[in-house]
């Protein structure tokens, strides 16, 4: 027991003090040294930094709102400075006449595992790796001398520092802060370590600060600052920097504004490169619709301008935000952070604003319906209404109040759309409590601001007083949709009954008929017979005549002597 009691007072007393100083009085440091612990600036305060500090890991200040700091001195991290290279870096090393020739040694941060080159006064080292030093004998009888370092994507190379050693001299260290160059950045080691500066109230720099992290709920002024390693400063409030100085490292931008924040920036300079001065970026980017059925299509969003796949309800899968009914253009993770940056001045100084626009589609077995959206709206979140019919069923008449049973009866539905939006839609009907015989069911297309009438055949097997009632079927992928004023309508009471059988009544009338053409039959024949023997006896008759007319002819004729 008293060695657990001992192992706990050892930990205690190993672990560092942190003290904490409400600065609650307006208070200037001008002396220098060492700021350590958590110092919150109260309401009505103002603390001024006009000395040259070193601020140890993890060192917290808190400008509470109507709380003011002043840095017109200087705010450095205590951690020594390291100096970060881009892929392609030209690293001037301050070398001051040290002698005839010597050897300079680079030291890196770790070991390069991916191969580097490496050029100095034309002599160049190609696919250098495995070690974290870097020897050569140069010519030291200069004031400064270049390296070129060209990476890869897989390397991140850090200088620690850079040792000169002319011959017969001691050696001498030039640290990361002495080097500079195209493609350089002297950055803290370990962000994770780093002092941090909340400012919900104001914030005024005109002196330096290295190795912050700084964040702006309130307002800051950045005028004549130098800001080195400090970045991104992240904005929710207000943020105007004037002939001011970025140097930031490898980061994305020296600035993230976020959703409403506002920022000015004259006159100065951002990191430069890959990095831009600053971008603005929604912390969310969705779109409220009707129902998860609907799809958007966005076209040129965000920074890289890129073009979306089909977006619906709860494409980012997660369980919370099912059937909430909201598209999430970027689904909020680092991966499509660009899709949420609306706004940025990049690295060259040149100013950009998101053109997008989107698309939006519900597909349905009434039709497709669909929303353009010519400009993206640049805010964290706006709903959309599609346009859609609206249905009512304004009557359902009969042609009759009584009808036989099993055959057809008309009735005549009328439909009226005051949407904006056609639609082909079915009409169920029942009677009794069961399904009706209207006819085959077929859609019926109504187009905006028009009204149907639909004829349809009413059939009953059933006696007795019957209605119809009949309803437009609203498709489940309509859900949350208003297409409907009024969905059903009824016919009055109608009379069905069984009809005699007539048919024995016929018998006679066919009868008749019959007997009737073969009367007329009969007659015809025997009248066509007795006229062939008329012209078989008159032509019999001809040709006698003609005979005798030849005979007398003959004997008539005699011969002249």
């Amino acid at each position: 027991m008293r060695r657990a009691i001992l192992l706990s007072l050892i930990i205690l007393l190993s672990q560092p003090l942190v003290s904490a100083t409400d600065i609650s009085t307006d208070t200037e440091e001008d002396a220098g040294g060492t700021l350590s612990g958590t110092y919150t600036v109260k309401d009505g305060a103002t603390w001024t930094i006009s000395g040259d500090y070193e601020l140890e890991d993890n060192t917290s200040i808190v400008v509470e709102q109507g709380g003011m700091m002043i840095v017109s001195g200087a705010m450095d991290a205590i951690s020594p400075p390291e100096l970060q290279l881009a892929q392609s870096a030209n690293v001037i090393v301050p070398v001051g006449n040290l002698g005839e020739s010597g050897t300079m040694r680079i030291h890196f941060t770790s070991e390069i595992i991916y191969g580097i080159n490496i050029e100095i006064n034309g002599t160049s080292t190609e696919e250098w790796k495995d070690s974290s030093e870097f020897d050569q004998t140069i010519g030291m009888d200069v004031d400064s001398i270049a390296i070129n370092i060209t990476g890869n994507t897989f390397t991140e190379a850090v200088i620690s520092h850079i040792t000169l050693s002319p011959q017969g001299s001691a050696p001498v260290i030039r640290n990361a802060e002495e080097l500079s160059g195209n493609g350089t950045s002297v950055v803290i080691p370990d962000r994770q370590k780093a002092w941090s500066l909340d400012v919900q109230g104001e914030l005024v720099v005109s002196g330096s600060m290295f190795g912050g992290m700084i964040s702006c709920s309130g307002t800051c002024t950045l005028d004549g600052a130098e800001m080195k390693s400090s970045g991104p400063i992240e904005v929710t409030g207000a943020i105007s920097v004037t002939n001011s100085e970025f140097n930031s490292g490898i980061v994305n931008e020296d600035i993230t504004v976020i959703d409403d924040a506002t920022i000015e920036w004259i006159n100065s300079n951002g990191t430069g490169g890959e990095t831009d001065n600053w971008v603005k970026i929604l912390s969310s980017r969705t779109i409220g619709v009707q129902n998860g059925y609907v799809t958007f299509y966005g076209y040129g969003i965000g920074y890289d301008s890129r073009d979306t796949s089909p977006l619906s309800d709860n494409n980012t899968f997660d369980s919370d935000n099912m059937g909430d009914n909201q598209i999430d253009i970027d689904r909020n993770s680092d991966m499509d952070r660009k899709s949420r940056i609306i706004e940025w001045r990049d690295g060259a100084g040149n100013e950009e604003t998101e053109q997008a626009s989107g698309l939006l589609i519900l597909v349905t077995p009434w039709g497709d319906y669909e929303h353009v959206i010519d400009e993206l709206p640049r805010v964290n979140h706006f709903d959309v209404t599609i346009d859609t019919p609206l249905l009512s069923f304004d009557s359902l008449i009969e042609s009759d109040d009584e009808n036989g049973i099993n055959s057809r009866l008309g009735v005549m539905a009328t439909v009226t759309n005051t949407g904006n939006a056609p639609a082909s839609f079915l009409i169920d009907c029942i009677s009794n409590g069961t399904d009706a015989n209207v006819g085959v069911n077929v859609p019926h297309t109504i187009l905006a601001k028009e009204t149907l009438e639909i004829p349809m055949n009413w059939d009953s097997a059933q006696e007795g007083e019957l209605t119809l009632e009949c309803t437009i079927f609203v498709p489940y992928q309509l859900e949350n949709f208003v297409v409907i004023t009024n969905g059903s309508a009824t016919t009055g009471n109608v009379t069905w009954s069984e009809v005699e059988d007539n048919s024995i009544n016929l018998v006679i009338p066919i009868s008749i008929g019959v007997v009737l053409a073969i009367v007329l039959f009969v007659i015809v024949a025997r009248s066509r017979m007795k006229m062939e023997m008329v012209k078989e006896h008159l032509s019999s008759i001809s040709v006698s005549l003609t005979d005798e007319t030849e005979e007398d002819s003959d004997e008539d004729m005699g011969t002249i002597e």
